[in-house]
C-alpha cells in the first residue's frame, strides 16, 4: 500500500465539538438580534414569531438539498431567510442596515461561542504535520457557512496545521457526495490512493471516502452503522497517529 501523503479530517464530532448547550445558545442569540432588527425595520411584534419559522424554513431547505447530497450557498442560505420574512412580514423596509444585520446573524454565530476541541486532537494534528502530511478539513456545515466556522477556527491556532479547508457549501456537495471528496484530493493535490480520511460519521464519511477510493479510511467515535466497516476504529481521535504507523502507512 502507497504511504500516506495527505489526511483529510472531518470536523464536528472528529476534531471538535459544541459546548454544552451551545447549540441552543447561537440559535436563541440568532434569533434575538434578528427579531429587534426586524422589529425597527416595520416588521414590528410580527417579527417575534416571524423569525424562527424563517429560520426552521432556511434549515428545512437545506435538509431537501442535503438529501441529494448537494449543498446551498452561504449566500442561498441567508435568502432563504430573506425571503420567508418577506413573505411573513410584508411591511418589512429592507435597507443596507438591516441586509446586514441578517447576514451578520446567519453567518457570525460560529464565532459567538468557541467550540470545544475534543481531547488528543490538538496533539494528532501535531503528529502528523510533524511527518510532513498535508492536512485538510473536510466538512459540512450547518446554518452558518464554513468559512465563518474557519475563521473562528484559525483564531484558535488550528492554521498551524490545517493547509485546506473545504466546505460543503462552498463546493455545493454534501458528505458522502463525491464532489466534496474530489475538491479535497485537488486541494491536496494528492491521489485517492495516497490519502486517508478520518471522520465520526460512518455513511458520510467512511462510505463517502471509500466512494472516493481514499487509501484508508479511519471512524473515530462510538457512531456505527451495518455494513460499512472502516479500515481502523478508534474511540476517539486519540492514537490516530499511532494506528497508522501500525498499519505501516507513516513512519516511525
Amino acid at each position: 500500500m502507497t504511504r500516506l501523503r495527505a489526511v483529510a479530517l472531518d470536523l464536528w464530532g472528529t476534531l471538535i465539538v459544541d459546548a454544552p448547550g451551545g447549540g441552543r445558545r447561537r440559535m436563541r442569540r440568532r434569533e434575538d438580534r434578528l427579531t429587534r432588527a426586524y422589529e425597527q425595520a416595520g416588521a414590528g411584534a410580527a417579527a417575534a414569531d416571524a423569525v424562527p419559522r424563517a429560520i426552521r424554513h432556511a434549515i428545512d431547505e437545506l435538509v431537501i438539498a442535503h438529501q441529494s447530497n448537494v449543498d446551498l450557498s452561504g449566500e442561498d442560505r441567508v435568502n432563504a431567510v430573506r425571503r420567508s420574512m418577506l413573505e411573513q412580514c410584508p411591511a418589512t423596509v429592507e435597507d443596507d442596515a438591516l441586509l446586514q444585520e441578517l447576514t451578520g446573524a446567519i453567518c457570525e454565530s460560529a464565532s459567538w461561542e468557541p467550540p470545544d476541541v475534543i481531547d488528543g486532537a490538538e496533539q494528532e494534528l501535531e503528529a502528523l504535520k510533524r511527518r510532513d502530511l498535508r492536512l485538510a478539513v473536510v466538512s459540512n456545515t450547518g446554518l452558518a457557512p464554513g468559512r465563518f466556522v474557519q475563521r473562528a477556527l484559525v483564531e484558535r491556532g488550528f492554521g498551524r496545521w490545517i493547509d485546506h479547508w473545504i466546505w460543503s457549501d462552498d463546493v455545493l456537495s454534501w458528505k458522502p457526495g463525491q464532489a466534496i471528496f474530489a475538491a479535497a484530493l485537488d486541494a491536496l493535490g494528492t491521489t485517492a490512493a495516497e490519502t486517508a480520511f478520518v471522520g465520526d460519521t460512518p455513511e458520510a464519511d467512511i462510505l463517502g471516502s471509500r466512494h472516493a477510493g481514499f487509501a484508508l479510511s479511519v471512524l473515530v467515535g462510538g457512531k456505527a452503522e451495518a455494513g460499512i466497516v472502516p479500515d481502523i476504529e478508534l474511540p476517539s481521535i486519540k492514537g490516530l497517529t499511532a494506528s497508522m504507523v501500525e498499519a505501516g502507512l507513516l513512519s516511525l
